[in-house]
């Protein structure tokens, strides 16, 4: 049986007034399932604006006038919402559908028969899912890195909603890691990716003390594998650069693309570029990777190509060039290198992201942001710049490892280095 459950404030107005109260307001739950509405007071109140309503539970930070934290607060509305889940899973198993009268009444007994929480009770049991938030919210994490563990929290959430630390088994990565590839689709290299951040959190946990082994210990990932980089040549770049496009949007794109070949930052940190970003014809930024680890700061000359791209733009807000979304950007780039005018779809062996066996495809069917940078760095390489210069410009830390994976190495390349051993 299908139901539905919604915590919200009590609207009430003032007597006298007649304006809405918004100090100590009750907290109702609503469930709904086969056509009925039951409404259950949960004992619970706060004011109108400690109220968060999108997560339908007391906003994080308050402090109750009782002493209770938003935490303790919260596992009160939890066992609220905990005793109609087991209920209802009674009822199928029963299979039977209550009346509201019946569900009130074996709401009342349920939650009376449950011990009050406890702040130790809170602080000792948090669910896998509240301490995942607080790794993110707390760990020494950049913004970037923030925004990828959030991104796979939400897949483990799809994946198993109940999950606990208790099921964190080799079986459960195993599907976790079937899943992943299966049904989200992914890469080896994603999956990779997504199961070792999910380890790095398990490691904090240990190291906290919340978890006493990590479940990764007999569990490996396999290494992720790239091959050789693909990316346009500078004649194709210049083809870009000069072509007629009669598409505005598709001219923003290639504005945004050609300029990104020149400075090579990322997306993300090319979008985020102001007016004063420009210092003595150079573009400075930190780049957002690394700004919370060791910030590094990235000094790029421009070119005349790139200030012509410029001068196309004068936003009021300070903003150097037209804002676009990763995903965007991306879907566009596609569509720009097949335009009439452009024509870059030369066919390009690549290593097939999910069986890592070789393929051709259209390079205009792979472009993306990620290419620019590769044009870049790439380029720099193939002149004969050293990696140090190249990476003080790119925005990549010292050493990096993923620095090798913009360039390659080639038969001219190698020519190059016997000519001047001769």
């Amino acid at each position: 049986m299908k139901y539905s459950v919604k915590f919200y404030l009590e609207k009430r107005k003032d007597k006298k007034t007649g304006l809405p109260i918004e100090i100590n307001v009750p907290i109702w739950s609503c469930v709904f399932y086969s056509g009925n509405q039951v409404l259950y007071y949960t004992g619970k109140r706060c004011d109108l604006k400690q109220w968060d309503s999108g997560k339908m539970r007391l906003g994080k930070g308050y402090i109750l006038p009782n002493g209770d934290t938003s935490t303790i607060f919260n596992a009160g509305i939890n066992k609220v919402e905990t005793a109609i889940d087991e209920l209802f899973k009674a009822y199928e198993v029963e299979n039977i559908i209550p009346d509201r009268a019946r569900l009130r009444s074996d709401l009342n007994k349920l939650i009376k028969a449950k011990k009050a929480v406890t702040v130790e009770e809170v602080v000792s049991q948090k669910t896998f899912f509240e301490r995942f938030k607080q790794y993110v919210d707390d760990a020494p994490l950049s913004y970037e890195r923030k925004k990828h563990m959030q991104t796979t929290l939400n897949k483990i959430t799809k994946f198993n909603q109940y999950t606990t630390f208790d099921i964190i088994t080799t079986e459960y990565l195993t599907k976790f890691q079937n899943y992943l590839k299966d049904k989200c689709n992914l890469s080896e290299n994603t999956t990779a990716s997504e199961l070792k951040r999910l380890r790095a959190f398990l490691s904090y946990c240990v190291k906290n003390k919340w978890l006493y082994t990590n479940p990764f210990s007999s569990f490996s990932i396999k290494a992720e594998s790239y091959g050789d980089p693909v990316f346009i040549t500078v004649e194709e770049r210049d083809k870009l650069f000069s072509a007629e496009i009669d598409d505005p949007k598709l001219a923003r794109i290639r504005d945004l693309f050609v300029f990104q070949c020149f400075i090579g930052c990322r997306v993300g940190d090319m979008i985020k570029l102001k007016k004063s970003s420009i210092v003595n014809d150079s573009i400075e930024y930190v780049a957002a990777k690394t700004k919370d680890e060791k910030p590094r700061t990235a000094r790029i000359p421009l070119s005349e190509k790139a200030k012509l791209i410029l001068s196309k733009y004068d936003f009021e807000n300070g903003d150097l060039l037209p804002y676009i979304t990763d995903q965007k950007y991306n879907v566009y780039l596609k569509e720009l290198f097949k335009h009439k005018n452009v024509d870059i779809t030369r066919i390009v062996t690549i290593a097939d992201p999910k069986t890592r066996e070789s393929k051709q495809i259209s390079i205009a069917d792979i472009a993306s942001s990620h290419m620019a940078r590769r044009v870049f760095v790439g380029g720099l390489h193939h002149l004969g710049v050293k990696n140090e210069i190249i990476a003080s410009m790119s925005g990549h830390t010292a050493n990096s490892k993923a620095f090798s994976r913009y360039y390659s190495i080639n038969d001219e390349d190698r020519q190059k280095a016997i000519d001047l051993i001769k």
